[in-house]
């Protein structure tokens, strides 16, 4: 097995963004374990490795250190002003410091918690659609795949209606703040768009938390601020760090997940035609859309103590790179894995991570998603492509769709 294939380039490309898979199967089927000779950095392709490090919190530690770095192209104030706002986040903890702040919001994401938001769900849908459908042409993500998330995360939070627009722009360049290679090709203007962002999110959430303080709500943000204040589990920053945290992953996943999902839809008709005739099909159909082209292609661990992962050894301190898209595709755990087929077993998918850091959020998207593509099938006449090519996000570490414009094919006639 070569460990010293210089991937470094070619997995972190805008092609390898817009098309990870047939990489990704290459290096999978070239072994387990690779190492970026770059970056120093190791990758893991097959669905038992990943696993076995999702579950070793104890060996592959989720605090990387990835985000104390500061990119080259940002200024010394704005970093300062970044810095005093950080705090930690269950995304970059382990255990006992996950584990507590894990705790403190779980009720919002329980059965019974999505039982009480499935009306309001379905109301926020219904408006949606009832746009779409008296539209000659649509845009999926635009007009269904990001407005429905965000404004129910919005909503959750406490976060004022008007205000959607800005929480998406922040939470996307917020990610794109964070991809690690952008400064090869960051533009000085970009740089200072991406830190500006950064610094507006992080001034609205202060404003947002210092008002509940003064008057609380029944909201997130109350909840999360009465732990700091009332209970003392919560300090300041991990108030905000928890906050900026929900603002990602309360819309980024489900985004993606009808955006990709509609995709999957148009590129597999004979899919298409089973979910209208059968909806009961469309929970497992979006198990199948997170397992054949989920919203994450890869994770980052660092490893506590020299460790072994199939037959290779890992240094002390190293990064490890879990390859979640590409283990969504090891023929070891699903047959005939790059076959997309909404009957399938999908247990044991990793679309949603694995072990303490499985997503909290995922019953939240799956109720989303469930209620989004139900209705949108009942309601929406038969659409097609009106781009013969999705254009995708440039972005290395999440799978997401830039836009997906459509038009009605029985008024197009």
């Amino acid at each position: 097995m070569d460990h010293d294939i210089d991937l470094s380039t070619a997995l972190f490309s805008p092609e390898v963004a817009s098309d990870p898979h047939p990489l990704l199967r290459r290096l999978r089927e070239a072994g387990p374990v690779h190492r970026l000779e770059r970056y120093g950095w190791w990758v893991v392709t097959r669905h038992a490795d990943v696993t076995q490090i999702l579950r070793r919190p104890d060996v592959f530690s989720s605090d990387t250190g990835l985000d104390r770095l500061r990119p080259p192209y940002v200024e010394d104030r704005a970093w300062q002003e970044i810095e005093r706002s950080r705090g930690p986040s269950m995304v970059n903890s382990d255990p006992p410091e996950h584990t507590r702040l894990r705790r403190l919001i779980t009720g919002a994401f329980t059965p019974r918690a999505m039982t009480r938001l499935e009306a309001r769900v379905q109301e926020i849908t219904a408006d949606l659609l009832d746009r779409i459908v008296g539209s000659e042409r649509f845009d999926v993500v635009d007009d269904l795949a990001i407005p429905l998330p965000v404004t129910v995360i919005a909503e959750m939070l406490g976060v004022d209606p008007k205000d959607t627009a800005d929480f998406k722009r922040w939470s996307d360049e917020l990610l794109e703040f964070g991809q690690l290679t952008r400064e090869q090709r960051m533009s000085p203007v970009a740089s200072a768009r991406l830190v500006k962002s950064r610094c507006e999110l992080i001034a609205y959430l202060e404003a947002c938390i210092e008002a509940r303080r003064e008057e609380p709500r029944d909201d997130l943000i109350s909840e999360l601020v009465r732990a700091e204040s009332e209970e003392g589990k919560l300090t300041a920053n991990e108030v905000l760090g928890m906050l900026v945290l929900l603002l990602i992953a309360g819309n980024e996943t489900t985004t993606n997940l009808i955006a990709t999902g509609t995709h999957l839809l148009l590129e597999h008709p004979e899919a298409l035609a089973e979910l209208r005739a059968d909806p009961s099909l469309v929970p497992n159909f979006l198990e199948e859309v997170l397992r054949y082209d989920g919203p994450v292609t890869m994770l980052f661990r660092r490893t506590i103590a020299e460790v072994e992962v199939a037959g290779t050894t890992i240094p002390r301190g190293a990064l490890v790179l879990p390859l979640v898209a590409a283990a969504n595709r090891d023929p070891d755990q699903f047959c005939a894995p790059d076959r997309f087929d909404i009957r399938r077993d999908t247990r044991g998918h990793l679309g949603f991570g694995h072990g303490i850091h499985f997503c909290v959020g995922a019953p939240l998207s799956r109720l989303e998603g469930r209620i989004a593509f139900t209705e949108l099938l009942r309601r929406l006449p038969p659409f097609a492509r009106v781009d013969a090519q999705p254009m995708w996000r440039d972005n290395s570490t999440f799978r997401a769709l830039q836009s997906l414009p459509l038009r009605f094919e029985r008024r197009a006639a």
